[in-house]
């Protein structure tokens, strides 16, 4: 007899696979605690349908229905999360959040996949309680009735598992408007930079590592961090304040010339002070003034443009 059946719509021969797939990979264990099931598929145009079968009546399992439901669960949250969610995310956002135009809800619709996509891994919390959320509300559809119709439960039965969607949405466009911000602001930087008359021929910056830096003049002597606040707040009538005191400090000092030492040039803070300083910024991995500050490398003269193409 028919104990429980999971059928979806599908629109690609991809989803088709991926049904097929993850509920192959838990029907095996499925079959492992109760060897007197039989599993089948069935396709009927874009309607697939997995078929759960056994000779004993559910109601003669006790613990061992409450079981093959969890795994069931399970094998249909995986499903949903792997071929449906970003579906159901970009539904949500477009529905709920307003976007000044096309392009712009299209970047942040990106911004909060990527998000999705880098926190579904074993120990993230939000994929997490995602999952756990998915798998709980399933267990009691499958507890209701036998037969799952995940297009009906996804559209009906998720609001748990929507919620835990939503606040994930809402950090996203709070995130993506924040790097706009950001964004915006170092623009406004390399634009004052670009018209700012050099107060110093060259400017040494050693990156030691983390946050720590140090600033030395064309004579390697220390420059004193001595941030002046007003002319840059002023030149660029901002309503913020400029957090890290490196920045400040060399729009203050204006070099003609700038040289980035550093042995992690990729860091994002020394990507930001290469754009913002633009020509006037060199970046050097490795030379004879640095060397005595971060050690030496096999190659003592690798400074280059800070414009340059890392892939080449």
């Amino acid at each position: 007899m028919e104990l429980f059946s999971i059928s979806v719509n599908t629109r690609t021969d991809g989803e088709k696979e991926a049904f097929y797939r993850i509920l192959s990979d838990k029907q095996k264990e499925l079959h492992k605690q109760c060897r007197q099931l039989k599993f089948s598929f069935s396709a009927s145009r874009d309607r697939v349908i997995w078929t759960c079968s056994g000779k004993l009546p559910l109601t003669a399992w006790t613990s061992s229905a409450e079981m093959v439901r969890r795994l069931i669960s399970e094998a249909a949250a995986a499903y949903i999360l792997e071929e449906k969610e970003q579906d159901i995310a970009a539904r949500l956002l477009l529905s709920e959040f307003e976007f000044n135009d096309n392009e712009e809800s299209e970047r942040v619709l990106q911004w909060f996949l990527m998000l999705l996509a880098k926190d579904d891994n074993p120990s993230g919390d939000y994929s997490q309680q995602r999952r756990r959320k998915l798998k709980d509300s399933i267990f009691v559809c499958l507890s209701e009735s036998p037969d799952l119709n995940l297009d009906g439960f996804m559209t009906f039965r998720m609001q748990s598992y929507e919620q835990e969607l939503r606040e994930m949405a809402e950090y996203a466009v709070d995130e993506f408007m924040l790097d706009q911000q950001y964004e915006e602001f170092v623009s406004l930087l390399k634009y004052f930079v670009y018209f700012q008359e050099p107060l110093m021929p060259l400017v040494h910056v050693v990156h030691k590592g983390g946050e720590d830096f140090l600033l030395l003049d064309g004579s390697l002597r220390p420059i004193e961090k001595m941030r002046d606040e007003g002319l840059v707040m002023e030149r660029l009538d901002q309503d913020m304040e400029i957090e890290d005191m490196v920045v400040s400090t060399l729009i203050s000092l204006s070099p003609a010339r700038m040289i980035i030492h550093t042995r992690e040039p990729d860091l994002p803070v020394i990507v930001t002070l290469a754009h913002i300083f633009d020509n006037r910024a060199e970046v050097c991995i490795s030379c004879p003034e640095c060397s005595p500050f971060l050690g030496s490398l096999a190659n003592d003269d690798l400074t280059f443009p800070a414009k340059r193409d890392y892939n080449n």
